[in-house]
């Protein structure tokens, strides 16, 4: 099965997760759970686990998958898998502002090749496969998507629950490069969408993260053209290990930009 042919699968278990997580979102009470790390998971992040993991075993049980939800808890060498975040942004989910997302990677020598985003609360989802480009699913309409060229105001895409002193270290210094900024606060991996599809320019991660948060926002924008990067320029890599996580990185949409500059000098 090509990668094509996958993501057509894959957007069929992403459909049926988000319905599940839709399902328990509606209910007036959810019960949260602390896990041993202190963030919160809930019945939401189980049920969209359990579904997915059934639904690409029966694509292919040959290809291994890592979970953010799942009991995997040793690393190994793995040339292809899926990584998985059965719900992203779970605080949002929590506090219903609807901006938690779906995510589903499948990950080829280190890198991401096939992601899926999907917020099923605002009804999007976001495609993202190597060589072919990356498109959003907006209600009935898909439309092909593609980052925006930098002009004189930048956008920045920022976390609605994770704002650090560098984040704003970040900003005041890039208004010395730029007319104005547009700061835009978003949940989960859709800030990485948002930069895929041109509603902003950059979004900087001061802070850790797990591979799993990133992953298939990460395939959505490199298949867009634009790119992930940690802040000495290198694309992040993935591997088969739960404990792994991403080194601080910036996402952005026009490349040719001196990005590299711009956050040094923050």
């Amino acid at each position: 099965m090509n990668v094509n042919d996958l993501a057509y699968e894959v957007k069929n278990i992403i459909k049926e997760a988000s319905s599940k997580v839709m399902e328990i979102y509606s209910l007036e009470d959810v019960e949260i759970i602390d896990k041993q790390d202190g963030s919160p998971v809930t019945k939401a992040d189980y049920e969209s686990n359990e579904i997915i993991i059934k639904g690409l075993r029966d694509l292919d049980p040959n290809i291994p998958i890592l979970s953010e939800e799942g009991s995997q808890l040793t690393k190994e060498e793995r040339e292809l898998f899926w990584m998985i975040d059965p719900l992203d942004g779970t605080k949002e989910f929590i506090n219903k502002n609807g901006e938690f997302t779906v995510n589903i990677a499948l990950i080829h020598k280190g890198e991401p090749i096939l992601g899926l985003v999907s917020a099923p609360a605002i009804d999007e989802t976001f495609i993202g496969i190597k060589g072919e480009g990356s498109f959003k699913i907006s209600g009935e309409r898909e439309s092909k998507i593609k980052p925006s060229s930098v002009g004189k105001t930048l956008s920045v895409t920022i976390s609605r629950s994770h704002q650090s002193q560098k984040d704003k270290d970040f900003i005041n210094s890039a208004k010395k490069s730029f007319e104005g900024i547009n700061k835009i606060e978003t949940g989960s991996s859709l800030k990485l969408c948002r930069v895929a599809e041109g509603a902003a320019d950059i979004y900087c991660r001061f802070g850790p993260t797990y591979q799993w948060d990133i992953a298939a926002g990460q395939a959505v924008v490199t298949s867009s053209g634009g790119k992930v990067n940690s802040l000495e320029g290198d694309s992040l890599t993935y591997r088969f290990d739960p404990e792994k996580k991403n080194p601080e990185f910036y996402c952005i949409g026009d490349v040719s930009y001196d990005w590299k500059s711009l956050i040094s000098s923050s």
